[in-house]
């Protein structure tokens, strides 16, 4: 059953960058190419996985720890918080820079959007290697 989990938490990550890179591409490639029905059905279906992501992930982690709860290996515990840190830090370069674009905030740096959206992607993949990390 283990294994099951840790495929979960592994296809759950890969959601989770499939997510941050499409929100990219409606940004960037779809926004102005695709007509409005055909963007609101791309919107609603990247809102549904995004959603969907978070509910299988708290899932797989749940049932992860309570498998692994006498694993206690010191790396085991260090990528986790590596993991959540990028996140923090990948959410306020991408969505606090987008915000700033379009509300005109200060500290606007429009460079930083990218960044913070591949730091969001790597932190994702590293979230689906957790799941196969041993003491």
């Amino acid at each position: 059953m283990q294994k099951f989990w840790q495929i979960s938490l592994t296809l759950t990550a890969i959601y989770g960058a499939v997510v941050v890179g499409m929100s990219a591409a409606i940004s960037h490639l779809f926004l102005h190419s695709l007509d409005n029905k055909a963007l609101s059905s791309l919107l609603s279906s990247t809102a549904l996985l995004a959603f969907q992501t978070l509910a299988l992930l708290a899932l797989s982690l749940m049932q992860l720890g309570n498998a692994q709860q006498a694993e206690t290996a010191s790396s085991r515990k260090k990528l986790p918080a590596l993991v959540a840190a990028g996140f923090h830090l990948g959410l306020w370069l991408f969505v606090y820079t987008v915000w700033a674009g379009l509300f005109n905030l200060p500290l606007h740096f429009s460079q930083l959007a990218p960044v913070g959206g591949q730091l969001l992607l790597v932190c994702w993949l590293l979230l689906a290697a957790t799941a196969w990390i041993r003491k």
